[in-house]
């Protein structure tokens, strides 16, 4: 009995670590909506499946419209639907491609 629970608890580890570093290196892609500027560099948005994400930019990140063209970041605004793909080491976006804002 006590190597199961043993074994039990030595595979309730393994896999709860494995689980944590499951996705390090992975590149992440999140689409949503823009609910919040933060700063020039910082904004916030829901996910299409409800969860809110503060999302930093740098000079490297790329801004493109919905046909993958360069656009501004001056068009980016709250509303804005996007879908930010994010860099390997998963801080920071690498790309924001943005639609038109939502109509309701």
């Amino acid at each position: 009995m006590k190597k199961m629970i043993s074994l039990f608890l030595f595979l309730t580890v393994t896999f709860t670590v494995a689980n944590v570093f499951a996705h390090a290196g992975h590149i992440h892609t999140y689409m949503g909506t823009v609910t919040m500027l933060h700063t020039g560099t910082q904004f916030m948005m829901e996910t299409s499946d409800g969860k809110d994400l503060t999302i930093d930019t740098t000079e490297k990140t790329s801004w493109l419209d919905a046909k993958g063209h360069a656009a501004k970041k001056n068009e980016f605004a709250v509303g804005s639907r996007v879908v930010v793909k994010m860099n390997r080491e998963g801080k920071t976006a690498a790309s924001v491609t943005m639609a038109s804002p939502q109509t309701r």
